[in-house]
């Protein structure tokens, strides 16, 4: 038989007739809404009539459960979600204040995994944590609820503020000449006339009534950019526009500052769409040769970062001016067959006379990973003194899904 090569991206509708095992898929390459199976699994599990004694220190397993593996071995995010109602007769028609405790707990494996979270670079110290950034926002998956954050071989670390800065920082300005020192130099005149001098920059109308001059500069695709500049008051109105190309077709405006009549600062924001992308000013007027002057033109991307503080406590495990790769250790190095706190959810409830209802419910990101994991819910009630709790249709639900 005759060998081909296979093509490396394929358009339209796929059919697989066989086997898609997991090394035939990377995750960061399927898009969940468009890709079922193996992109998202669901799995319940469910117990009912779970009387609980009034307790001051004493939790009692509510239920206990395995959220199965994920299909083909894919690494997904895991979530776990769960809801019960409680039922509580206190017989009597005094009121109690008292509180509800729950603990999401995992099993300790025999072997236990870490997950990579990114690079991180030291920024700070204060009250005994550290602050690191990594880049973008794929560490936020990274971390699980509970655990720890070490290096590879351990040094675990308890972690807190952890989220996504999208304009942590800002890069250099992309455009050059933006103030006009150098004259019109870099600006390349589409229609009516440009001139230059001490600084300020004057574009004038052509036969259309309309002049434009634009500048390319260099984008990523998908980047957050910030625009500034400011628009001089002429004859004219002033425009200051991002476009996907050298032209004042609409169908191509990507943000624009919109048509200023007189003196305006500008500042707005965009989202590349393409590698190449203009920056454009326009001049509006009734006749030919009326001016609008543009001055402090800026450009900058944003750089995201995302944030976390870890604890100093042992020691910092980030050097300064020396990044270092930091892992999710989900047991923290705790013993075999130990079971380690997840989550807590705490609830404050007052008893009326007599019957009483109640609804508990919390979700929980456990974290990025494919294996089953053995989990217990436990609860502690400390509602009302002496009187007993009972949760009914207690439901869990298990949540699978590809996520960068």
């Amino acid at each position: 038989m005759s060998w081909v090569d296979n093509k490396p991206t394929v358009s339209g509708n796929l059919i697989i007739d066989g086997t898609l095992e997991a090394k035939h898929i990377k995750a960061t390459t399927i898009t969940a809404d468009k890709f079922s199976g193996a992109v998202q699994e669901q799995y319940w599990s469910y117990t009912d009539d779970v009387d609980l004694a009034f307790s001051y220190s004493t939790y009692v397993t509510v239920h206990e459960w395995t959220f199965p593996k994920c299909e083909l071995n894919i690494f997904k995010g895991r979530h776990v979600s769960y809801n019960t109602e409680g039922y509580m007769n206190t017989g009597t028609s005094t009121e109690y204040t008292g509180k509800v405790y729950f603990k999401l707990e995992a099993e300790v494996p025999a072997v236990q995994s870490s997950t990579i979270i990114g690079q991180a670079t030291h920024i700070a110290v204060t009250s005994g944590y550290q602050l690191v950034s990594l880049d973008g926002f794929i560490p936020l998956n990274r971390i699980g609820s509970g655990g720890s954050v070490g290096l590879v071989g351990g040094s675990y670390r308890t972690y807190k503020n952890l989220k996504y800065d999208p304009r942590y920082l800002q890069g250099s300005d992309l455009v050059t000449n933006g103030n006009f020192n150098s004259g019109t130099a870099n600006w390349t005149i589409g229609e009516g006339t440009h001139s230059s001098g001490y600084g300020a920059y004057s574009l004038a109308t052509g036969a259309s009534n309309k002049g434009f001059s634009y500048q390319a500069i260099t984008t990523e695709v998908g980047k957050l950019y910030q625009v500034t500049g400011n628009i001089v008051d002429g004859v004219a109105s002033g425009e200051i526009r991002i476009s996907s190309s050298a032209d004042l077709d609409n169908n191509n405006t990507i943000a624009t500052s919109t048509v200023q009549s007189g003196s305006a600062s500008v500042d707005y924001e965009f989202t590349a769409t393409g590698t190449t992308t203009y920056i454009i000013l326009k001049a509006s007027g009734s006749a030919a040769s009326q001016t609008v002057g543009f001055d402090n033109l800026v450009v900058k991307q944003y750089i995201d970062k995302t944030l976390l503080e870890i604890s100093t406590t042992g020691g910092q495990i980030v050097a300064q001016g020396t990044p270092a790769n930091i892992y999710y250790h989900p047991y923290s190095g705790a013993s075999s067959g130990s079971w380690q706190v997840v989550d807590t959810h705490i609830r404050s409830d007052r008893t009326v006379p007599y019957t009483n209802y109640f609804r508990y419910n919390a979700d929980v990101y456990v974290g990025w990973f494919n294996d089953s994991i053995k989990l217990r819910l436990r609860c502690l009630n400390n509602a009302a003194f002496g009187k007993t709790l009972t949760l009914n249709n207690l439901k869990i639900f298990m949540d699978s899904r590809i996520v960068e």
